[in-house]
């Protein structure tokens, strides 16, 4: 990337700052919705898949915050184990919950770390786990257990209390995810305009994020799934497997995580510019591009980071979504600009 590029960019979002704030203002309230219910919904979700297999009839009045794992036995004679432990201490033991059918040392430290541990015995057993002391800490029923399989179940005290809320805050993400997702490419429309010099009126943005709203939907769910899915991916190898092949297996999860940031970073401003083009096209052509002009796509991503942050910082409000998409415009467009200069040089 030149610094050309960034001057140019620099100036155009001093010209147009009313602009590109008044775009950001209208994008927060939606944001702010979507990270409220995201980060409410979340533990929910989770604690409901959890639950189909594991329920929890009764806990100890002390206990407010409880890891339940079930390890499954690939051995023909030995039942099922299930621990119960703090919260709080799960993280550091995670490594010891992998290697416990393997390492009689791990079995150990996770026995004396747990507050009570039990055997299953047959599917759908209620389970009553006594603490070292003689006390009654959890009362639960677990329905099936596969062999060789690891279950953790987070039970929270106060999680109960919102379940009522649960669809609401489904709702709310759902609509705030879509309120979201639809503008981005009537959005980065305009701020091309705006970087191409051509004075167009917020009706033009109106008009632009309803005739692009559907398309532009697809495009943020489809890179929200795949993106997502390699995130988690990452997180399970690192975090919880925590072996050798699992960093590897991490390492390459990250590579393409970077490939799908490479493509995703040109398909806003690209489906701006090829309206009628589909999804998989304006893919390719992001890949050509990132990968034809590796270095200033780096330098473009990298800023991009950079921005980011500076927006988290101010809430979205500079140099935001709009100022992101101006940027990016105005990178595309000094690109477009080489490719243009290519042919002419070609023809003469």
């Amino acid at each position: 990337m030149t610094r050309n590029t960034f001057l140019k960019f620099l100036f155009l979002s001093l010209s147009n700052v009313r602009r590109l704030v008044f775009l950001n203002l209208i994008f927060l309230p939606p944001l702010i919705l979507f990270i409220y219910c995201f980060v409410h919904l979340i533990p929910l979700a989770v604690r409901y898949i959890d639950s189909m297999n594991i329920s929890v009839l009764y806990v100890h009045p002390d206990y407010k915050k409880l890891a339940i794992v079930v390890i499954g036995s690939d051995r023909v004679v030995v039942n099922h184990l299930v621990y119960v432990f703090e919260r709080r201490d799960l993280n550091r033991l995670r490594k010891h919950l992998f290697t416990s059918e393997l390492n009689e040392s791990s079995t150990l430290i996770l026995s004396e770390n747990a507050l009570a541990v039990g055997e299953i015995q047959y599917p759908g057993q209620q389970l009553t786990l006594l603490g070292k002391g003689g006390e009654q800490v959890v009362t639960i029923r677990i329905e099936d257990v596969k062999e060789g399989s690891i279950e953790i179940l987070f039970y929270n005290s106060r999680i109960p209390q919102a379940d009522r809320m649960a669809v609401l805050y489904l709702v709310g993400l759902i609509a705030s995810f879509l309120f979201i997702a639809g503008p981005l490419v009537g959005i980065s429309d305009y701020t091309q305009r705006v970087v191409f010099h051509e004075s167009k009126g917020f009706s033009y943005l109106f008009d632009s994020i309803r005739s692009s709203f559907g398309k532009s939907v697809i495009i943020c769910l489809f890179f929200s799934v795949i993106i997502g899915a390699i995130v988690m991916n990452i997180y399970f190898y690192i975090f919880i497997m925590s072996t050798d092949i699992s960093v590897f297996i991490a390492a390459i999860n990250f590579w393409m995580l970077v490939f799908f940031f490479f493509i995703l970073i040109w398909v806003y401003p690209i489906s701006a510019m090829s309206r009628d083009e589909s999804l998989w096209k304006v893919m390719k052509k992001s890949l050509f591009i990132s990968f034809d002009n590796f270095d200033f796509t780096l330098r473009v991503l990298l800023l991009l980071c950079v921005m980011v942050v500076i927006s988290v910082v101010t809430l979205f409000l500079m140099p935001g979504i709009a100022g992101i998409f101006s940027f990016l415009n105005t990178a595309l467009k000094d690109l477009s600009s080489r490719y243009s200069s290519q042919e002419n040089e070609s023809t003469s």
